[in-house]
C-alpha cells in the first residue's frame, strides 16, 4: 500500500515533532461516546484543562480558557467523525508555557473536503470579518458553520495547524493542532 503524505496547513511544524515534551496527555475515544453522551465533551475539556492549568499563576481564569479551546476541539472532532468506525485521538504535550494539542479524528472524504474547504477559507480571509458575516448568515440548528474555530481564532491567542491525510477512498484522518502560549490566556 503506498503511504500518501498529508497535506499540511497553517503552523502545524511550529513546533519539531522530535523536541522532547515536558510532560504529555493521551487519551482515545470513540466518537459515538461523545455525541451520546454529549456532555462528556466538557468533563473531559475541564479534567484536562485542569490537569495543565493548575501549575500556572490565574489558574481559574487559564482553566477556564483552556477548557472553552479543548472542548470546542473535542466537539467539533465528534461531530465529524465517523460515528462508530472513527477514533478521535487526543494528545497534549507540554513545552514550558506552550501547550500542544493534536486532536485526530476520522472523516468520510466528504467531511474532509468540506472542512479543508473552510481551513483554506480561513486562511485567505479576515477572521474577525469570517466570523461575523457567519454569525449573521448561520441558521438555527446549523452545526457545521464553523463558528466554533472562527469564535476561538477571534478570542483566544491560538495558532492553529492542519494535517490531512487519506487513509483510503472514503478514510481520512483530519488532525486540529492548536498551539497555545498559556501565559497569554
Amino acid at each position: 500500500m503506498n503511504q500518501k503524505v498529508p497535506k499540511i496547513v497553517g503552523e502545524f511544524n511550529t513546533i519539531p515533532e522530535n523536541l522532547p515534551a515536558d510532560g504529555q496527555l493521551k487519551l482515545i475515544f470513540q466518537p459515538i461516546d461523545m455525541t451520546t453522551y454529549w456532555r462528556r465533551c466538557g468533563l473531559t475539556a475541564n479534567f484536562v484543562a485542569g490537569f495543565y492549568s493548575y501549575c500556572y499563576e490565574a489558574s481559574d481564569a487559564k482553566a477556564n480558557s483552556l477548557s472553552t479551546i479543548i472542548n470546542e476541539l473535542l466537539e467539533n472532532a465528534s461531530k465529524f467523525s465517523k460515528a462508530r468506525e472513527g477514533r478521535i485521538n487526543v494528545e497534549l504535550k507540554h513545552y514550558g508555557n506552550l501547550l500542544k494539542i493534536d486532536v485526530l479524528n476520522v472523516a468520510s472524504k466528504n467531511l474532509r473536503e468540506s472542512f479543508e474547504s473552510f481551513v483554506n477559507k480561513l486562511m485567505a480571509e479576515n477572521v474577525e470579518e469570517l466570523y461575523f458575516s457567519t454569525l449573521e448568515t448561520k441558521e438555527d440548528g446549523d452545526t457545521k458553520s464553523g463558528l466554533g474555530l472562527l469564535m476561538m481564532l477571534k478570542d483566544y491567542p491560538v495558532r492553529f495547524g492542519y494535517s490531512f491525510n487519506e487513509i483510503d477512498a472514503d478514510t481520512h484522518e483530519i488532525t486540529v493542532r492548536a498551539i497555545i502560549n498559556v501565559e497569554e490566556i
